[in-house]
């Protein structure tokens, strides 16, 4: 999702190698280096990652490979070639007790087995001599699946809707934050720098307000407690990310998530029109 918005993102004096799972395992050592080492990068966005946050609850191993074990293998090509890494990271890194907001300097402290290997492989980013962490959260946008299409999709099935109202955070839009990833790229930004849209929401008010854009208001919807939702693993629920440093390099901060939310929303829309009038 993330990965086809850099690409379209990208600056044109990029000289752009956009790369897939097909092109190698990262996380095997010859696979990541018949894959990233190939195109002897200056800069490598690392975007991939084992991001089922369940799944990573079920097979721990297969969280630790996909975001540990594949993060250290694309760090030491890295370094290896004196590259820049760009690597993402998430929210998933704290508890997220409703104390306030999650900044930079905040110590992590995650919760269950997908923060823990995403912290894990925060440390093996750090360890490039260029390096450049970015933490989000909420991630919605058109090339993959998300929080906004899927209640949308379930709306407009006819489905009633029950929303988790308990867990806050802010939506970020993948066109802003590819968007955001280039220019701290050009101003040689380094460390962890924590990037979203603007404006904190529930889970809930996320959904009403996808439900709103689309013109599906009247869909039945409810709230519910962390505890009450089918999963078998405990998330943070408020960890909502801010950040002290994303304006150091006189980056703007993202617009508001809803603004961000309504362009989405629209361009589905505009393919559900577009479908429609396919079909027939």
């Amino acid at each position: 999702m993330l990965g086809q918005e850099v690409c379209l993102a990208a600056p044109s004096w990029v000289s752009l190698v956009p790369l897939t799972r097909a092109h190698g395992d990262l996380g095997e050592a010859a696979g990541a280096a018949a894959a990233v080492g190939a195109a002897r990068p200056d800069a490598v966005i690392h975007c991939a990652a084992f991001t089922d946050v369940d799944g990573a609850t079920r097979d721990p191993e297969a969280a630790r490979r996909g975001n540990v074990v594949a993060t250290q293998n694309v760090a030491r090509i890295c370094d290896e070639l004196g590259a820049r890494l760009v690597h993402l990271s998430t929210d998933y890194v704290f508890d997220g007790a409703p104390d306030g907001l999650y900044v930079e300097s905040t110590r992590p402290s995650p919760v269950n087995v997908y923060g823990e290997t995403k912290l894990a492989a925060e440390r093996e980013a750090a360890g490039v001599r260029k390096n450049l962490i970015v933490r989000t959260q909420w991630l919605f946008g058109p090339a993959g699946r998300n929080f906004v299409e899927a209640i949308l999709e379930a709306a407009r099935a006819g489905e009633p809707l029950q929303v988790v109202q308990n867990e806050f955070g802010r939506p970020t839009y993948t066109a802003d934050l590819a968007l955001a990833i280039w220019r701290m790229l050009e101003a040689s930004v380094s460390g962890i720098v924590h990037v979203t849209n603007e404006g904190t929401c529930s889970r809930l008010e996320f959904a009403r307000a996808a439900l709103e854009e689309a013109g599906l208001e009247d869909t039945p919807i409810s709230g519910i407690d962390s505890d009450q939702w089918p999963s078998p693993t405990r998330r943070p629920l408020h960890a909502v990310l801010a950040s002290e440093r994303l304006s150091e390099p006189g980056i703007a901060p993202l617009r508001h998530w809803r603004e961000a939310l309504r362009d989405y929303v629209a361009k589905l829309r505009a393919r559900w029109d577009q479908e429609a009038d396919v079909g027939g």
